[in-house]
């Protein structure tokens, strides 16, 4: 019993020891790198394409450059695993990590020229657009879209994620989802308001005021909401409608 006693030690021991060695092998790659590069650009529309990548808009100069700044996260700082380039009035944005990677990350904020209308499709990464006065269509798939206080034409069209607009006063306004809700909140009276969600909720809130709107709401499958009136000779419109989720419609308090 005694050789057996002095055993379980050295055995224990021998285990203890493998785990310190299997945990020794095990690495996780959290490096991040930030950089910056300037695009020359002249056109009137700026077109952005973004696959596996945060994309943040903010407002540029009319330097004639297009500035973006990019912090790549991992494996994503690899050779070929990220791409950044300007072909004509198209911008490129991708990361991309083949392989087995405990990160890769990619997220790039574009100072958009001051007076270009901007097109942004977006495939499997969130975005984000602030403070823009110029048109902005926003297209994301498998991915969400955050917006506030933009004042130019706004559209979103969303897949797999929410539709968010926040402190706008855009005179027309549209928003689609197909799994996710949208939400539009207004800092001025817009004139025409379209949204729609497959499988989500709607709310729109106008600013306070006067104005009168032509409403329109419809919930297939849900409640449908308006503390606004509908004037119908009015020629600000409203119409918001759900297929599998609740649809409202209020001015702010």
């Amino acid at each position: 019993m005694l050789h057996r006693a002095r055993l379980i030690p050295a055995v224990l021991g021998t285990v203890a020891v493998a785990l310190v060695v299997s945990s020794c092998g095990m690495t996780t790659d959290e490096e991040s790198k930030s950089e910056k590069r300037d695009f020359s650009y002249s056109g009137k529309k700026l077109s952005i394409r973004a696959t596996n990548s945060s994309v943040r808009l903010k407002p540029g100069s009319g330097d004639g450059k297009v500035h973006v700044e990019r912090t790549l996260k991992g494996k994503a700082g690899d050779s070929g695993n990220s791409e950044w380039s300007l072909d004509g009035s198209t911008l490129t944005l991708r990361t991309d990590c083949n392989g087995i990677s405990l990160s890769c990350e990619g997220s790039y904020t574009v100072s958009v020229p001051k007076g270009a209308t901007v097109a942004l499709e977006s495939t499997a990464g969130p975005v984000s657009a602030k403070d823009l006065a110029q048109p902005l269509d926003i297209h994301v798939k498998d991915a969400s879209a955050d917006v506030e206080n933009v004042s130019g034409k706004l559209g979103m069209t969303v897949s797999g994620g929410n539709a968010s607009a926040t402190g706008i006063t855009s005179q027309e306004f549209s928003a689609t989802t197909s799994n996710g809700r949208v939400k539009a909140t207004f800092g001025a009276a817009p004139r025409t308001v379209t949204a729609s969600a497959g499988n989500g909720n709607v709310n729109v809130t106008l600013p306070k005021g006067g104005e009168k709107y032509r409403v329109t709401t419809k919930a297939t499958n849900g409640q449908a909401h308006s503390s606004v009136p509908n004037t119908k000779d009015s020629d600000r419109k409203i119409e918001l409608k759900s297929q599998n989720g609740s649809v409202r419609v209020d001015r702010a308090e």
